[in-house]
């Protein structure tokens, strides 16, 4: 029973201070309205891609030499694009572009001004990644045409910044290969003279034809020695073939003989010079062989650079708005009347409880 008297004692004092807590209710509702008028629209524009492999980019890939990868990038690849997005290097990009001094009325020969200016487009620039694994960037301003306009040239920008993270590695191996290629040159240089020294001083400049030539020269030069040698042995003690005929095959055997000579020197020779010409041809043709491959990779390399080749992919560009994201003004005009009167009717129960219980005398007995 005493708490039933307690709530219609409650209800009886709501009641009699009605109108002074519907007017506050009304006064904050209408203040609220007035005020929200003032304040200006804001609208928001959304551009949504995806971040692209890698691998799009490989020079192999670029030239046909290897399948293509996954056209669609992983998490690790997501996790770079969120990265440059809050970069300052992005930030400052739009800052300039879009003057954003002038827009957002910062001095900018002030110390702090890139520091302010960046405060405010961070707290309306928005890079959030959706459940599909796609990222989806905001921009919010009181201007939707800008609005779109930031939005769309954030997202160019992070593909550029993007493109120099990979770009920038492929420039180091462009330039290790042609150190590379550089040093191989010399040593390519270095090799070919000593080749040419070599070949100069055992007269042989195909060590394989070369060998093989003097090899059968020299089996026909020896067939027709022992041939003429047969003859001439055979004819000199015979008395009734002529001294001329005689003196001809004999001729004839020494000719072949000097031939059979001359060859094995020249044999002797190679022998001695082949095997130092082999290695020296060997290391010439693999060095050459390497360089070839290097000047090959640098090209591939080179050609990867220059290819335009995106680390996003676009699914939708920012529009212009034309629906306002904030303020929400029926919200905030209820939200307002609505805590104005929580406020009212605590405040009325806490001044009835006030002076039902005389806590001002309780506290000047205190005292």
């Amino acid at each position: 029973m005493e708490h039933k008297d307690n709530l219609l004692g409650v209800i009886k004092t709501l009641y009699q201070w009605r109108k002074r807590i519907l007017g506050l209710s009304f006064l904050a509702t209408i203040g609220t309205a007035g005020i929200s008028l003032l304040l200006p629209n804001y609208y928001k524009a959304t551009t949504v891609f995806l971040a692209a492999s890698p691998d799009l980019a490989r020079p192999d890939i670029l030239y046909g030499k290897s399948n293509g990868g996954q056209p669609y990038g992983t998490a690790n690849d997501i996790d770079r694009i969120l990265t440059i997005a809050n970069s300052n290097e992005l930030s400052d990009y739009l800052i300039d572009s879009f003057k954003l001094f002038e827009h957002y009325d910062i001095d900018p020969d002030h110390p702090k001004s890139y520091v302010r200016a960046r405060q405010k487009l961070f707290s309306r620039l928005e890079v959030t990644k959706t459940k599909r694994d796609a990222i989806e960037l905001t921009f919010e301003d009181v201007s939707p045409q800008l609005a779109s306009q930031i939005a769309n040239a954030a997202r160019e920008h992070i593909n550029y910044l993007s493109q120099e993270v990979l770009k920038s590695n492929q420039r180091k191996n462009l330039a290790s290969y042609k150190a590379g290629i550089a040093a191989n040159e010399t040593i390519l240089k270095e090799l070919s003279d000593s080749l040419s020294r070599l070949r100069a001083r055992y007269r042989i400049y195909n060590t394989r034809e070369v060998s093989t030539d003097l090899t059968q020269r020299y089996i026909i030069a020896r067939g027709n020695f022992s041939r003429f040698k047969g003859r001439w042995d055979a004819m000199r003690n015979n008395p009734m073939i002529p001294r001329d005929s005689v003196a001809f095959t004999e001729a004839t055997m020494k000719g072949y003989k000097s031939e059979v000579d001359s060859l094995q020197k020249d044999l002797a020779h190679l022998s001695g010079g082949e095997a130092e010409l082999m290695l020296m041809e060997t290391r010439y043709y693999t060095s050459n062989g390497q360089l070839g491959d290097a000047v090959e990779k640098a090209k591939m390399l080179s050609t990867a650079l220059a290819a335009d080749v995106p680390s996003i992919l676009i699914v939708e560009s920012a529009e212009v708005p034309v629906l306002k994201s904030r303020p929400k003004r029926s919200i905030l005009v209820l939200a307002a009347g609505a805590i104005a009167f929580i406020i009212g009717v605590f405040g009325v129960l806490l001044f009835n409880a006030y002076q039902e219980n005389k806590w001002g005398e309780a506290f000047s007995d205190a005292r």
